[in-house]
C-alpha cells in the first residue's frame, strides 16, 4: 500500500468517525441529554482504605470480597497495580485491581 493510499484510508476513518460523533451529538441534542455523560460517582477515598485496610495481607482482604469505587488520574499503571491522584493537591495512592 502506497502512502498516498494509506493517508486516503486514514482521511477515510477520520471522516467515519467524525460522522458518529456529530450523530451522537444530535441524538444528545434531541433527548436533552449528554453526549458524553458521567454517572460515575466515587464512593470511597484511598486514605480511608489505606487506614482501614492497609494492614492486611492480600488473602485476608480476598476473603472480604469488598467492592470499592475511587476516581482519580492514573499517574501509573503497573500490571496488577495502578498509581491515581485522587485530587489536585493529594497524595499519590497505589491501588490492587
Amino acid at each position: 500500500m502506497s502512502n498516498n493510499e494509506q493517508q486516503q484510508d486514514e482521511n477515510k476513518l477520520i471522516a467515519e468517525r467524525r460522522a458518529k460523533l456529530a450523530t451522537i451529538r444530535e441524538q444528545a441534542i434531541e433527548g436533552n441529554t449528554s453526549a458524553f455523560p458521567n454517572n460515575f460517582r466515587r464512593k470511597d477515598l484511598a486514605a480511608d482504605l489505606q487506614a482501614e485496610y492497609g494492614e492486611q495481607s492480600k488473602d485476608a482482604l480476598e476473603t472480604l470480597d469488598h467492592q470499592v469505587s475511587v476516581a482519580g488520574r492514573v499517574i501509573r499503571n503497573l500490571g496488577a497495580f495502578m498509581e491515581i491522584q485522587e485530587m489536585y493537591d493529594s497524595d499519590v495512592a497505589a491501588i490492587y485491581h
